[in-house]
């Protein structure tokens, strides 16, 4: 028979394990509660050991990159000083050279004249000769007639004549000579120095031969170190950048500090399609295509060997000859009116700040300064600070070529 329960036992018995529970609960809450502060405190102090970790490598990451950036700007320090002693030596081989070329021909135009003066002494000596002899034969016969009263005092009179005109003739024949000996003299004099002279700038080239080929060297090494710190495209991509900073803020600088003078002649503004390319060679690049992903061209690259002349596209004042961080060698002329020609990476200067030149001048020599790998002539045209496309104003033909 089964047995039935009262309510109010089933009500007393909920609240028992009711009771029993939230007890349990209170006796285990701390218990839990002390296992979760224990895994919260283990992962804080992980968490804290990663963000000391990520600090430490943050500062010595900060530190090693300020280290790079002083010794990038040490090495950029040292590629401008090289690319300009790069310069100078070449400005004096050049000089020297010419000189040594016009020596050259003053030692062979000496030589021809001393093998003339040889020449002419030569005749003069057998002119002298047969000058002696006439008087010779004068002297022995015509004297020894006249003493005896056997010429007739015409005859005579002639012959004392013609005797007088030998004489004479002798004489000058003798001090053509003596002049001419004297020439002479001064011809092998002047022969000796300019040999000598010669024997001097030959081993003075040779001297700077070998000092550029040292400097040469020295702005390889630095080029090689440069690019071992460009360890990835974002950091060649910011050099780019950074380059293209340092060109706007220069031309910036200069249309200021120089306001462009008015030329006497055409306009350039009416030299569209007309000009000639500053160097032989095809431009590698079009004007605005993309250089890489964020910087565009904002000239011509134009491919050419080094030592290649380069030429002032139109007459104007160089308002800027030196070196420029990312550009090297650099000259840029003012042409009147706002418009500027640029020429970048050059081997050597050879027209200073403040100079005036006329369209079709050599500037420059064609190079690879600046820390470029390919020689060449980067060029650029500006009208008030804009960046102008070549191609509007470079005959069609002569950057064809």
């Amino acid at each position: 028979m089964a047995r039935h329960r009262a309510p109010g036992y089933q009500l007393i018995t909920g609240r028992l394990r009711y009771r029993l529970l939230l007890g349990l609960w209170y006796l285990a809450a701390p218990l839990l509660a002390s296992a979760d502060t224990a895994e919260t405190a283990s992962k804080q102090r992980d968490t804290q050991e990663q963000i000391t970790v990520l600090e430490a490598d943050i500062v010595a990451t900060q530190i090693r990159l300020t280290e790079q950036s002083v010794a990038r700007d040490a090495l950029q320090a040292s590629l401008r000083d090289t690319e300009r002693l790069i310069s100078q030596t070449d400005t004096q081989l050049s000089n020297l050279t010419v000189k040594r070329s016009a020596l050259s021909q003053q030692i062979a135009a000496l030589q021809r004249e001393g093998t003339e003066l040889q020449t002419q002494q030569a005749e003069l000596e057998q002119a002298m000769a047969m000058g002696i002899q006439q008087l010779w034969l004068l002297h022995q016969g015509g004297g020894l007639r006249v003493w005896l009263g056997d010429e007739h005092p015409d005859d005579i009179a002639r012959h004392l004549a013609y005797y007088q005109l030998v004489l004479t003739a002798q004489k000058d024949t003798v001090t053509r000579y003596e002049a001419g000996l004297k020439i002479l003299e001064n011809n092998a004099s002047a022969l000796q120095a300019a040999e000598r002279e010669a024997t001097q700038q030959t081993t003075a080239i040779a001297g700077l031969l070998e000092q550029l080929t040292t400097q040469q060297a020295q702005r390889g090494e630095t080029i090689a170190r440069l690019n071992d710190q460009l360890e990835n495209d974002q950091q060649r991509l910011a050099v780019l950048a950074e380059n293209k900073r340092n060109l706007d803020t220069l031309l910036a600088k200069l249309a200021l500090a120089a306001p462009s003078a008015p030329m006497k002649r055409t306009p350039f503004s009416e030299a569209t399609n007309s000009l000639a390319m500053p160097v032989n060679g095809k431009p590698s690049n079009r004007f605005g295509a993309k250089r890489n992903t964020d910087i565009r061209w904002q000239g011509w690259l134009i491919p050419a060997p080094q030592g290649e002349p380069v030429s002032a596209i139109f007459d104007g004042h160089i308002i800027f000859s030196d070196w420029l961080r990312g550009q090297g060698l650099i000259i840029v002329i003012d042409h009147g009116e706002g418009w500027l020609s640029l020429y970048a990476q050059n081997h050597s200067l050879l027209r200073g700040e403040g100079e005036f030149v006329r369209q079709g001048d050599i500037i420059a020599k064609v190079g690879a300064s600046g820390g470029s790998e390919r020689t060449g002539l980067y060029f650029e045209m500006r009208q008030k600070g804009k960046p102008i496309d070549p191609a509007d104003w470079i005959q069609r033909s002569a950057r064809q070529r």
